[in-house]
């Protein structure tokens, strides 16, 4: 498959994951989930779609990346790193370019706000969050390394954190399954779920790990998406296994969230990114069709992300100062909090992710050695 500026599939993916998360969050403050009977478990388990964005990280880092393909470098494991160290050196560059800048822009928002709030004599709602030491950390985004810091900061980026040491291991993982086989990313795909099996049975039956524990979730999940697309050219033709992959895929996120069993709803999500990316390796129309509003929003998500937490905030607070419970005005704390996260989402996205990403990828196309063209950046990469 050529390597495409977007698959609208996936960019879309990226927005329902980022909706998935939102709704829970609300739902912690709200708790209309209860008055959805049955299904109240497909709010209380949002947290999943974090699990969708690992998944989809791993396979569109290997789509984009062609440089690490073992195979087209004709490297030896042994030889890799340092034959390559430029082409290395570079894509951690780009990979820092497209989380940091927003990260950096939430912390320095917090910081403001905490700062503003301490002047006139108000202290934050959980004060423990915002030390120096977690400060730090998030800096340095290894927050989300073994730190057990529960919401320091903007307690979302723990999974940009965990999606930084991803990256760093990336080329590795790249080398490794390129050098072998495409069957032994099969067999790898295979084991990932027994393993994610073994950490949910031990993890008090949820996949709901966080902050201390995000590595022990990210890992077997970012390799899963991987090994999705080192092997989807093998199947990507036969419209069989594509409906298979579907139907297999849509009945086990569906009966895993209704159920509120988080192992059949990762292993739902990845049987439907796996088959997303085959439709859109053998070149056929979008499974979900052509989408512009959803697309945009797809392409908001890592800014919509990083924002909810400050939105919440200043949610929360509001209506501290004026009195009011938000289980007693939940369509108004639902509607301020929504509101606040999309105008804080735009404003991130247009005058910093965006002239951020542009800058870097100017920066690093002069920098660029002739025989090291950069990759095509794909907008769905997870953040």
């Amino acid at each position: 498959m050529s390597q495409k500026p977007d698959i609208t599939d996936l960019t879309i993916c990226r927005a329902a994951f980022a909706a998935w998360v939102f709704v829970y969050h609300v739902d912690l403050h709200l708790h209309f989930s209860q008055a959805l009977g049955m299904f109240s478990s497909i709010i209380t388990h949002g947290y999943m779609g974090v699990d969708g964005f690992f998944i989809l990280s791993g396979l569109i880092l290997l789509h984009t990346h062609r440089e690490f393909d073992a195979v087209q470098k004709n490297a030896l494991i042994t030889e890799f790193h340092w034959a390559n160290k430029g082409v290395v050196l570079r894509f951690y560059a780009k990979r820092l370019a497209r989380i940091y800048p927003v990260h950096l822009a939430t912390i320095l928002i917090l910081l403001a706000l905490v700062g503003g709030g301490a002047a006139m004599g108000m202290s934050p709602h959980s004060p423990q969050r915002f030390g120096l030491t977690t400060l730090i950390e998030n800096l340095f985004l290894v927050q989300g390394w073994g730190a057990d810091n529960f919401g320091a900061w903007n307690y979302p980026a723990w999974s940009v954190s965990t999606e930084w040491a991803g990256y760093l291991l990336f080329p590795l993982f790249a080398l490794l399954l390129t050098y072998f086989i495409r069957e032994v990313s099969l067999q790898v795909a295979i084991a990932i779920f027994p393993i994610l099996g073994v950490i949910y049975f031990f993890s008090g039956h949820s996949l709901n790990l966080a902050f201390g524990a995000g590595l022990i979730r990210f890992f077997p999940e970012f390799i899963a998406g991987m090994a999705a697309c080192r092997i989807a050219a093998a199947a990507a033709d036969v419209a069989f296994a594509r409906a298979v992959f579907l139907w297999i895929g849509g009945v086990l996120l569906l009966g895993g969230a209704v159920l509120g069993v988080d192992l059949l709803t990762v292993i739902g999500l990845w049987a439907l990114i796996f088959t997303f990316y085959m439709h859109a390796d053998a070149e056929r129309p979008p499974v979900l069709g052509r989408r512009p509003v959803l697309h945009f929003l797809g392409l908001l998500s890592y800014c919509f992300y990083m924002s909810f937490a400050i939105a919440e905030m200043l949610t929360v607070r509001g209506f501290q100062y004026f009195g009011w419970q938000p289980t007693n005005q939940k369509l108004l704390f639902a509607a301020m909090m929504t509101a606040l996260t999309f105008i804080l989402a735009i404003l991130l996205r247009g005058f910093v992710e965006q002239p951020c990403r542009r800058a870097a990828n100017r920066w690093l196309q002069i920098t660029a050695a002739p025989v090291s063209a950069p990759a095509t950046e794909t907008p769905q990469s997870l953040f």
